[in-house]
């Protein structure tokens, strides 16, 4: 395939009619064990960018928890679960166990703060964006949800099936239709572990 022949990348969505950026996001603190592996989907964006399957794609550290006082330009990583969360749920899918959210009692040094909700994620998420230009001088764009992996979906018998970052990279290697779900069925009988923080 030449360098300026587009194809078509698996997605939630058909075709997208914008550009197509995979955001790869990835812990700041990775065990040395995956340290390679994630070095391995960066190179495999950057091949499906070289090759037209996908216009960009950015390597993005997890934010933080929560906005520290007085920094509200940035999202918060519970802000990014959340939109991805919304994706699942119009899909009808579910990002667990790949993403989970936990409650965490109060400190005891601090008993009047209430309880917390950490967001626990994967070493290595992709999210999947169809942008336009919103106005070419100023530069601004206007992106849109259009897939997440790692997520699970429910299968026709009643099973859930996790679809990973691994599968998604291989299926929009050999992808030939638009859609995800017709491309990593291919791979149904390799279920992988997708580790979240702080587990190892």
């Amino acid at each position: 395939m030449s360098a300026g022949e587009r194809t078509a990348v698996p997605t939630a969505t058909a075709d997208p009619e914008g550009s197509l950026r995979i955001d790869c996001y990835v812990r700041s603190t990775v065990p040395a064990a995956a340290d390679g592996a994630v070095g391995r989907v960066v190179d495999r964006l950057e091949e499906l960018r070289d090759d037209g399957a996908i216009d960009d794609y950015r390597i993005v550290r997890w934010p933080a928890q929560r906005r520290v006082d007085g920094d509200g330009r940035e999202s918060t990583r519970s802000e990014i679960v959340a939109e991805f969360e919304h994706w699942a749920e119009r899909r009808g899918c579910s990002l667990e166990p790949a993403f989970r959210r936990r409650e965490l009692p109060s400190s005891p040094l601090c008993p009047s703060s209430g309880p917390r909700e950490r967001v626990r994620v994967p070493i290595v998420a992709l999210a999947l964006y169809e942008y336009e230009e919103d106005d070419e001088s100023n530069g601004n764009e206007s992106a849109t949800v259009r897939g997440v992996v790692p997520h699970t979906d429910r299968t026709a018998a009643g099973t859930e099936r996790t679809y990973t970052v691994e599968e998604w990279l291989s299926a929009a290697e050999r992808s030939s239709g638009p859609l995800l779900e017709r491309s990593t069925k291919e791979t149904a009988g390799r279920d992988q572990v997708t580790l979240l923080e702080g587990e190892r």
